[in-house]
């Protein structure tokens, strides 16, 4: 009985916790896509969400952990619906439109996504660190891929056929960003198509 107590107590500081969380966030990204990563300093943030400095380091260990979060949150992995039994070409259909409804949600973050990769650019240690992630989000992507697509189906070894994917998913995105009049979804869709009438390697 007293377990459940303190779970029920504990509740309200994790919801509260959470909720500091987001502001710092969402406050992040307003001002990284106004400043810049390097210019934007934890006081404007702290500012903008209506708290201290001392509430960002609170709940984060510094500008950079502020950064990542903000990122992991509005730039997760994109999961298109694939349909088990559908032949590739259906299937890259399904992912072009997938991203090119996701190129439209995420533009508002675009500012935000491009300051990412030019910090990454100029800071070894979160390249590394980036790579490691993305190793570990592709390993996993493998896996679930060839449960819908069998790897004889597709036009080059899954490894590579799961980096190719996410090279053109990038490409696409952040083109779009630029000039969204110009990336319409048919586009997006003939991207990933193209993949399908690559002639299958054995």
């Amino acid at each position: 009985m007293n377990k459940r107590l303190d779970k029920g107590a504990q509740a309200p500081e994790q919801g509260k916790r959470a909720r500091t969380r987001k502001r710092l966030i969402e406050a992040a990204a307003a001002v990284i896509a106004e400043k810049g990563f390097d210019r934007a300093s934890l006081e404007d943030i702290a500012a903008l969400a209506g708290m201290t400095r001392g509430a960002v380091y609170g709940n984060f260990k510094n500008k950079e952990e502020l950064f990542l979060a903000l990122i992991e949150t509005h730039w997760k992995p994109i999961v298109p619906p694939l349909k088990a039994g559908a032949s590739l070409k259906e299937q890259m259909r399904i992912v072009g439109k997938t991203v090119a409804g996701v190129a439209k949600e995420r533009r508002k973050y675009a500012a935000v996504a491009t300051a990412f990769q030019l910090y990454t650019l100029t800071h070894a240690p979160m390249r590394a660190r980036l790579t490691e992630k993305n190793r570990a989000i592709y390993r996993w992507v493998e896996k679930e891929l060839v449960k819908v697509i069998p790897a004889k189906n597709l036009p080059m070894p899954v490894k590579r056929f799961v980096r190719v994917l996410d090279a053109v998913t990038t490409g696409l995105l952040f083109t779009y960003f630029q000039t969204p009049e110009l990336m319409t979804e048919d586009v997006f869709v003939a991207a990933f198509e193209a993949l399908a009438c690559t002639p299958v390697q054995n």
